[in-house]
């Protein structure tokens, strides 16, 4: 049995494992380093964002 994902699960599956990285990434960065320098965080996070976006207007394409 082949188990096969569209396009927009696929974005929203990479979303969901940036949204864990992001969460992490800010968790380490306050516990380690509370107030230093650029937390990485953000940058997932923006990636989180887009392959959301992404998958949101890959969804809704057909209602648009």
């Amino acid at each position: 049995m082949k188990f096969s994902l569209e396009k927009h699960q696929k974005f929203t599956i990479l979303g969901v494992i940036f949204l864990v990285l992001t969460f992490l990434i800010n968790y380490y960065h306050q516990e380690t380093h509370p107030g230093d320098g650029f937390n990485y965080a953000y940058v997932t996070g923006i990636i989180m964002l887009v392959a959301f976006s992404i998958s949101f207007v890959m969804f809704t394409k057909n209602q648009l």
